[in-house]
């Protein structure tokens, strides 16, 4: 079998999606695909450009001509995804037929464009969505629910999603916003399957004895990390005005590690207030991330009201991997409050509730024998349902289901010669 993947970013990019997808093409090929990413040559944030090609573990890396603003500007994002538009359009007419392209959703609508070109070439194609346009553009601000853009883009999706061989969600709750877009008869064709974590990579570790804890000086503090992208997504002011409740407590810190578009409100709200116990830090490369995660005490998970079903926290399944619990911010509708109701591995605080979160972040602070049965917890789902393994195994199943062929017959390490 052989498949593509459709994102505009892709190894070596730091994004959380582009090391899912990187994570999701390494498992593939090890099973007997052959994987080709198409990607731009950009990053997330902009910056240098990238090889047009290379391999990468087996993984066959496209990369068609982009533009590189990054996340900074909107002009710029704007430019970054017209121009990967074409570009991608040009590498899927003049790439050697697959059997299968996986088109994520980003940049959005970028699946209608792989549609086109999937049905001038008779292969099958795959809707992988991470997140749900227009809606969570009406749901961030960016556009009103109502105006003719947003209906025109909203109809427009739905054409992409109807027309895919199938359609994959992460969660039932994403499954219920999607099911409705597509009609009866395509809801059939929808599989969920949840990101994951590396459970090799990520494994419980003891958080007072990291070299990340001992470079910082966190050995003595109560933790309370973000972890990832700073995005629109997000939830932080409930975080940041419960860490100005609790700026008298020197041993409990803020910490902040990542980039992204809401990186300057969590600076001018830390400025404006003056505030000595919030830290925020750049990127910890890949391979440090079990340090970073188990320096943390609660393990903060965020998401804007309205955004339960419209995208789904992949941090969240680091987290459990880690066996920290998790400290979710949002709508009791999402997901993650889900998971953490059913399986007692953390706490649920709405938005906009700091005093709750302040009131949460304190008990915890003064009875750390609480955290044991949600840290044990933690792990066991994650390995029960959100190791990484599992969602190869899901993906295959899915392959198999879009093109008829026995999941079986994948899993075998002998591939075909390219063309």
């Amino acid at each position: 079998m052989r498949i593509i993947i459709l994102h505009q970013f892709f190894y070596p990019d730091h994004s959380a999606v582009s090391q899912l997808m990187t994570d999701l093409a390494e498992s593939l090929t090890q099973r007997g695909v052959e994987v080709t990413a198409l990607a731009g040559r950009g990053r997330y944030n902009g910056g240098e450009a990238l090889p047009p090609r290379e391999e990468y573990r087996g993984i066959r890396i496209e990369r068609a001509w982009a533009t590189s603003y990054g996340k900074s500007s909107d002009v710029g994002r704007l430019a970054d995804y017209l121009s990967f538009y074409f570009g991608a359009a040009w590498k899927l007419l003049c790439m050697p037929r697959h059997d299968i392209v996986v088109a994520l959703t980003t940049p959005p609508l970028i699946s209608l464009l792989a549609l086109l070109v999937v049905r001038l070439r008779r292969m099958r194609m795959i809707v992988l969505v991470q997140d749900i346009y227009p809606d969570v553009a009406v749901a961030v601000g960016t556009l009103k629910a109502h105006s003719p853009v947003t209906k025109a883009l909203d109809w427009l999706n739905r054409l992409a999603l109807r027309g895919a061989d199938r359609i994959i969600v992460l969660s039932e709750c994403m499954r219920e916003r999607v099911a409705p877009k597509v009609g009866e008869k395509a809801s059939l064709s929808i599989d969920v399957i949840p990101n994951w974590a590396d459970g090799e990579l990520i494994k419980p570790l003891e958080n007072r004895e990291n070299p990340f804890a001992r470079k910082h000086n966190l050995e003595n503090s109560f933790v309370v990390l973000f972890s990832g992208n700073f995005g629109l997504v997000n939830e932080f002011q409930t975080v940041l005005k419960a860490a100005d409740r609790l700026r008298g407590r020197t041993d409990i810190v803020f910490l902040f590690i990542g980039d992204g578009a809401r990186k300057h409100e969590i600076e001018d709200f830390v400025r404006r207030h003056d505030l000595e116990n919030v830290r925020i830090m750049p990127y910890e490369r890949r391979d440090l991330v079990p340090y970073s995660l188990a320096a943390g005490d609660a393990l903060l998970v965020t998401l804007r009201e309205g955004m339960a079903g419209l995208s789904v926290p992949s941090k969240t399944y680091a987290i459990l991997a880690a066996g920290r619990p998790v400290l979710f911010v949002g709508d009791k509708q999402s997901d993650v409050a889900r998971l953490i109701a059913k399986h007692e591995c953390g706490e649920v605080v709405a938005s906009g509730d700091d005093a709750r979160l302040a009131a949460v972040i304190t008990d915890w602070a003064a009875n750390t024998a609480k955290a044991v049965g949600m840290e044990r917890r933690a792990r066991e789902v994650f390995e029960r349902r959100f190791d990484r393994h599992h969602a190869v195994d899901a993906y295959l199943e899915s392959f198999s289901k879009c093109i008829g062929i026995d999941p079986g017959t994948l899993d075998s390490p002998v591939k075909k010669p390219r063309n």
